[in-house]
């Protein structure tokens, strides 16, 4: 009888043993499943796409020592890394004298004005490569470093009360500019920017004056390549629900 008992209690266990080992197989099984199993693939970054702007450049600065406007434009390309700009820019400006006066003096004290008797003219064009570097971008700002170096011509003419023509100066000179510029964009298509620099005659060909001044600009910039892409996608989309509804019908 004990032995009968004891023969019991050992298949007891047995038994109890190889219904653990089947519980706790599967587990096994699907943890060395999962292990084996395809790694997840790794998220992908998205591309990067360059960037084109076209800015309509409005500048302050000095030139002869005096006060004159530019105005001009710009086209850039933002590169894929969003640290650089990559631009050609082309400037103007018409500075004329027409009501120019030169004072009288007498003791040391200006009396009265008179009109001059010379009208001097003005016309200054020049182009100018540029690059610019961010150094601080935030989804509506951006704060950069422009630097232009460039190629420019100038006509300066003097005329008398007659009309004769008394002085005609024509030259180059290769201006360079170097300054500070901010950027807001409050809309996705379109941004206002302005900046604060110096600009460096440091060659001048067959007339020499001085173009050496401060300037600042404001700008406004129109994102082409986002309102492309934008474009784009708005067609491409439309076009795709225009297909899924005709294929709708057709069933």
């Amino acid at each position: 009888m004990t032995r009968y008992i004891g023969a019991s209690l050992l298949v007891a266990l047995l038994l109890n043993a190889l219904v653990g080992a089947a519980q706790t197989r599967p587990a096994a099984d699907s943890a060395g499943a999962t292990e084996a199993g395809p790694p997840c693939p790794a998220p992908v970054a998205p591309r990067r796409r360059v960037g084109f702007v076209i800015s309509l450049d409005n500048r302050e600065s000095f030139v002869q020592s005096s006060a004159v406007h530019i105005i001009g434009v710009n086209a850039g390309l933002l590169l894929p890394g969003r640290r650089w700009r990559l631009g050609l820019g082309g400037y103007t400006l018409s500075r004329d004298y027409a009501a120019l006066y030169i004072y009288q003096y007498r003791n040391g004290k200006r009396t009265k004005k008179i009109t001059d008797t010379l009208t001097p003219q003005l016309d200054l064009t020049y182009f100018t490569p540029n690059v610019s570097y961010i150094f601080f971008q935030r989804p509506w700002l951006e704060i950069s470093l422009p630097l232009e170096v460039g190629l420019g011509r100038s006509h300066y003419t003097v005329t008398n009360q007659s009309g004769s023509t008394t002085t005609d100066n024509r030259g180059l000179f290769v201006p360079v500019e170097a300054g500070l510029s901010v950027l807001v964009k409050p809309f996705r298509w379109v941004g206002v920017s302005g900046s604060v620099g110096y600009r460096k005659s440091v060659l001048e060909i067959d007339y020499e004056d001085d173009f050496d001044g401060m300037y600042f600009s404001y700008r406004l910039n129109v994102f082409v390549g986002i309102i492309w892409r934008d474009v784009r996608q708005y067609h491409q989309s439309h076009r795709f629900a225009r297909e899924l509804a005709e294929a709708r019908r057709g069933y």
